[in-house]
């Protein structure tokens, strides 16, 4: 019972909702069976934890004088669970304007209450217009309540030019291309990252149409996901990114605080693949992006840092020789991860600074201290391990590691191509450089050079001076 849906349902209510649920099963409008009433208030009791629930318990508290009877008991706790279910469906109307709004003006014009529709379209429109913030909820919004100002205007005036299809196609226009733009960046982005295949139907027309109408578009958010869209489809797209960063930069305002962390994320990533190109230029735009979404909390998730966040601030931190701000973070930053994620972050971060300030037995003695549970802390750990080995002269450790790192990287299924390719790409390098004559290295040089996905890019030309 324990495990039940109706368990796991309640476990999720906070107080105020427990407080709501009871004076909902208690109204003679949704629920007469007082079985149900008494179940309820006996669970009450136990929540949230509902440690001492029993099966035996629950029929005794809800049937005290009548002998077991399962089937009363699942019939019971199955109508409270409907309960629950209605309860959550009238909170959402509750909270969600949209949908209270669509439902009453429709049964005001259904009943011909002319005033009433008048008087409470009247309240909407004036709640549109002070509204700021222009995204997809405020398009759709727009979209339904036009259509539902349209029919009703059909109905009067058939024969007149209905301005309010005009203002449903406009805003429903608005409504699809952001969304699929946002829809279409995310796809792409997730191939990026893991191997997964989508289908991109219409995304050339949505942005060849974008692309002519860029400065009259209905919010700006259409054309900042058309920018992430060009980042993520073009090899240099550095135009799109300055006018990106612009674009936020002047209209943050009209823009939701949901699609400025998305933002934020997505040109973020592209700095990463950029400097993972051997671009200089934006290790310092990642490291302004990332500090300024923390500070701004663009980069927290309910009050939360991402690990992976975490340790690519650190990365660029190192890379930036600002140690003093490295070592401070760790200490400082540490406790916004989640606390799962604290304890490795702190760790593995703190290995990297000590490899970059050439502490590097403690380096490896705060990796030996890393569980590695995530595929890119991981990754990291082993090419630092390639670079201490190396570094000290411990060439059979360092050989042993790139065999295993080798076939770790060729059976990871979860590794994109392109960063699995970058890190394919150093080990190969780095056994060229280990075996070759010096008089070779001016070659080897070269190649490096010449090679687009390389992680560590600068390390290997500094080993072969």
């Amino acid at each position: 019972m324990v495990h039940s849906k109706l368990i796991d349902l309640l476990r999720s209510f906070s107080n105020r909702e427990w407080k709501a649920f009871r004076d909902f099963v208690d109204s003679p409008y949704f629920n007469k069976n007082e079985e149900v009433v008494r179940l309820c208030e006996y669970l009450s009791t136990l929540a949230p934890d509902f440690t001492d629930l029993t099966r035996e318990k629950t029929h005794q508290a809800l049937f005290p004088k009548l002998p077991t009877d399962e089937a009363r008991l699942n019939h019971t706790m199955s109508f409270l669970l409907k309960l629950g279910e209605q309860f959550l469906v009238v909170e959402s109307l509750e909270n969600n304007n949209l949908i209270g709004d669509t439902q009453l003006l429709n049964a005001f014009i259904d009943r011909d209450l002319d005033k009433h529709y008048t008087h409470h379209i009247a309240k909407v429109n004036k709640r549109t217009a002070e509204t700021t913030i222009l995204d997809v909820d405020y398009f759709h919004g727009k979209y339904v309540i036009e259509k539902i100002e349209s029919i009703r205007f059909l109905r009067t005036s058939s024969r007149v030019f209905n301005q309010n299809y005009q203002n449903a196609s406009d805003s429903l226009d608005a409504f699809y291309l952001l969304e699929k733009m946002r829809l279409t960046c995310y796809m792409l982005m997730s191939q990026t990252i893991v191997a997964t295949p989508y289908n991109l139907s219409f995304t050339e027309e949505a942005c060849r149409f974008i692309g002519h109408h860029v400065g009259r578009l209905a919010t700006p958010a259409i054309e900042a996901y058309y920018r992430i869209f060009r980042l993520l489809t073009h090899d240099k797209a550095d135009e799109d990114f300055q006018l990106l960063k612009q674009l936020i930069q002047q209209h943050n305002a009209v823009i939701s605080t949901n699609d400025l962390q998305d933002i934020y994320e997505y040109m973020i990533n592209f700095c990463n693949l950029q400097i993972m190109k051997v671009r200089e230029q934006y290790v310092v735009e990642a490291f302004d992006l990332y500090t300024g979404g923390i500070k701004t909390g663009m980069l927290l998730e309910k009050g939360h840092l991402s690990p992976w966040h975490f340790k690519n601030i650190i990365k660029l931190a190192l890379r930036l020789k600002k140690f003093d701000f490295t070592e401070q973070f760790i200490r400082e930053h540490t406790h916004l991860m989640e606390p799962q994620f604290r304890v490795d972050a702190e760790h593995y971060n703190l290995a990297e600074l000590y490899y970059h300030t050439g502490r590097l037995s403690e380096s490896m003695m705060r990796l030996n201290q890393v569980e590695f549970t995530d595929v890119y802390y991981s990754l990291g750990a082993k090419v630092m391990l390639c670079k201490i080995y190396h570094e000290t002269g411990d060439f059979d450790a360092l050989e042993s590691l790139l065999h295993a790192f080798n076939t770790y990287l060729r059976r990871n299924k979860l590794i994109s191509e392109d960063v699995r390719k970058a890190y394919i790409n150093f080990i190969s390098l780095l056994r060229k450089i280990r075996t070759a004559y010096t008089s070779k290295y001016p070659e080897i040089r070269a190649e490096i050079g010449q090679t687009a996905l390389l992680t560590e890019k600068n390390w290997l030309l500094k080993i072969i001076g």
